[in-house]
């Protein structure tokens, strides 16, 4: 037969055992994360009043020519909004001179739909921003507008047919 004091030591040990275990489990979760350089980037967009609207996506290019083959991937690490305009958004250990801000970011803006590029340089404590404007080619532009008119003229033709038979 088990003693009264076998006993009460078995469940003092069983108490103890399961507030170990719970508490381990409790604190896993209060972790504080690592601070990497995308939470520093969010953080500074955030307290500057920019909207994170989704992940962006990575568009990836293939270059061919005569001599070779050549592949890349092209992601900012944000897209932000702020004042009715969309920004691609690079976190960034040093600046980018303006030139790269001109050719090689701008490809990405305009791959992404975005008015413009934001470079938060972390370590320099620096913003470098640029605002693109985009001028298409007149045959685009009329392309687009006959393609507008005819989605136009579609919903006229679907509407007028629904008033007339319904």
């Amino acid at each position: 037969m088990i003693s009264g004091f076998a006993l009460v030591c078995a469940l003092v040990a069983l108490v103890v055992f399961l507030q170990w275990l719970v508490g381990s489990i409790w604190r896993r979760d209060e972790q504080i994360p690592v601070d990497g350089l995308k939470s520093m980037g969010r953080r500074w967009l955030e307290a500057n009043g920019y909207e994170l609207l989704k992940r962006s996506e990575g568009v990836t290019h293939v270059t061919r020519m005569s001599s070779g083959q050549w592949s890349g991937l092209l992601r900012p690490d944000f897209i932000a909004r702020k004042e009715g305009r969309e920004y691609a958004v690079f976190v960034r250990t040093e600046p980018v001179s303006e030139q790269e801000l001109h050719e090689r970011y701008a490809f990405v803006a305009l791959l992404h739909g975005a008015n413009g590029v934001i470079v938060v340089d972390v370590m320099q404590e620096s913003v470098q921003t640029a605002v693109y404007e985009w001028k298409r080619p007149r045959h685009v532009r009329l392309r687009e507008a006959a393609r507008r008119l005819m989605w136009a003229l579609g919903g006229a033709l679907a509407a007028l047919v629904a008033w007339k038979h319904g």
